[in-house]
């Protein structure tokens, strides 16, 4: 083990002092457990710290370390971090004080169902302490894969945070199925985010691409997908293709429900196009539990809103019987290049203005 807390109180690593320099903080004591550890260093082992008795945390190295790193990020920014900290019978990783507030800080390694998630965000949170979760052992890839508990964080802080060699980075973008999602990695000198981020650092060329992918691929005519989509769209005569380019809007409210988004947005086009007089709350109701989703009142408003928003940017009527319907493939896709360029566009002067 590299760390541990000395009689002070305060951290002490293996790898920055030497034997000579530790013993001078004896005794030692173990930052996940508290219980004591022992400075050893052996012909074959470097300085490390060893527990008398096995640790009942079993956190693994790469766990600690980032702590440690995370704890680090923070005072460097004139936080005051306890560590193992115990509210209410739970034991917190972080807690981070600044100007007199304080934030939760929650590490998470190991898999993680979502109920655990809220129930946990919950607690400090009726404790007065903001939470804010970072992902373990998760690295800034080009097409992030997020578990359930990664997608409610993104859901609930518009972005995940993540600590990378001793760094922090975060994610802002939309959900692109149920476990994908596209948008940006950003290191970050702190833990604020605005809810329009994802919008501003929009990739009109990254999302087209996507949806040329999906125009272009033969859907995969599972039951569900026959019985909400293929089965409908056919009496219409429109082909999976050739669906108007507002069936595929980048929008990360969909972090917070598990439906694919694409899929939903073209379920709720053909609801809105058979049932014109029906709310558009209603709509999104309905359309949830043609998925077998019992939506929240927070999705449902949150859903309406964003909708509203995307149509009034792109210059679209929310009477879906006035979408342009393409013709051909290439029609499509014509479209689809020229309305997210424009909503780019829109974005980056809206940021700069």
């Amino acid at each position: 083990m590299r760390f541990a807390i000395g009689r002070t109180g305060d951290y002490v690593d293996t790898r920055s002092l030497n034997r000579k320099q530790l013993e001078t903080f004896a005794p030692f004591s173990c930052p996940d457990c508290q219980g004591p550890v022992l400075l050893k260093q052996g012909t074959k082992r470097r300085l490390h710290f060893a527990h008398r008795h096995a640790c009942g945390r079993g956190e693994s190295t790469g766990h600690q370390r980032d702590k440690w790193d995370v704890r680090q990020w923070l005072q460097r920014r004139g936080y005051h971090v306890d560590q193992e900290v115990l509210l209410d019978g739970r034991r917190a990783d972080l807690v981070a004080s600044k100007g007199g507030s304080s934030i939760v800080i929650e590490i998470q390694a190991s898999p993680l169902d979502v109920e655990t998630y809220h129930e946990r965000t919950a607690h400090y949170e009726a404790l007065g302490h903001p939470v804010v979760w970072l992902s373990s052992g998760v690295r800034p890839a080009p097409i992030p894969r997020f578990t359930p508990w990664m997608r409610a964080e993104l859901a609930r802080c518009h972005a995940l945070f993540i600590p990378v060699d001793g760094s922090l980075y975060r994610f802002v973008g939309f959900p692109t199925s149920l476990r994908y999602g596209q948008g940006r990695w950003v290191k970050v000198d702190d833990l604020t985010v605005s809810p329009f981020e994802p919008f501003f650092r929009f990739d009109a060329h990254a999302w087209g691409q996507l949806v040329r992918r999906r125009r272009m691929t033969p859907p995969y005519p599972t039951k569900d997908y026959r019985r909400l989509i293929l089965n409908r769209l056919y009496p219409l005569g429109v082909l999976p293709s050739l669906l108007p380019t507002m069936c595929y809007l980048p929008m990360p409210v969909f972090w917070g429900v598990h439906i694919h988004p694409l899929d939903f947005q073209v379920v709720l086009y053909l609801n809105r196009r058979m049932h014109p007089a029906d709310s558009i709350s209603w709509s999104v109701v309905k359309t949830c539990r043609q998925f077998g989703v019992t939506p929240t009142s927070d999705f449902v408003q949150a859903f309406e809103v964003q909708w509203k928003q995307l149509l009034n940017v792109f210059d679209v009527p929310c009477e879906v019987q006035l979408w342009t319907v393409p013709k051909t493939l290439e029609d499509a896709l014509q479209y689809d290049r020229r309305m997210f360029q424009g909503f780019q566009r829109f974005m980056a002067k809206s940021y700069i203005t």
